[in-house]
């Protein structure tokens, strides 16, 4: 089984990272894997490859749109590069930030930062779904090319 890969995008500051390394302690518990660029060391290689080649094998996109986030120039690259490979996305949005760019109008998840465990798991049950959906579309591929292969089989006699 092919696991569901999703690049999290977000910003480096403080305040946030505890909240995105939660958000993917909890994902990995639930069988996602979550690309988070500073945690993939690949000394003496390129970033912004390094980036490119992971939001390009990506099932689905997720950004952090903080304060931080919202602002910083890398997420907002990021999330262009994901609308422009055509990858799924969805945004966690603090409260008091505004959605701009490709994503104003899109529903997004909520995030109070009170209390960040109602959007973590909006966010992972969300994903579970989409991973779930993949494998049942895995699986209904894999029975078509068995029959595919049974009738061709079949079909030399």
């Amino acid at each position: 089984m092919t696991p569901y890969s999703v690049f999290v995008s977000h910003s480096m500051r403080q305040e946030d990272l505890g909240i995105v390394y939660t958000a993917a302690t909890d994902a990995h518990a639930r069988g996602l894997t979550c690309y988070i660029a500073e945690r993939d060391w690949q000394f003496g290689h390129s970033l912004p490859a390094k980036i490119d080649n992971a939001i390009r094998a990506c099932d689905c996109f997720v950004a952090f749109l903080t304060q931080g986030g919202a602002h910083s120039r890398f997420v907002n690259q990021e999330i262009g590069h994901a609308v422009g490979c055509k990858k799924p996305r969805i945004l966690v949005v603090a409260k008091g930030v505004q959605v701009e760019g490709f994503d104003v109008g899109n529903e997004y998840i909520s995030l109070d930062r009170t209390n960040p465990w109602d959007a973590i798991g909006t966010l992972n049950t969300h994903l579970s779904q989409l991973q779930l959906a993949k494998q049942q579309r895995n699986a209904g591929l894999f029975v078509l090319a068995v029959l595919g292969l049974l009738a061709l089989l079949g079909s030399s006699d």
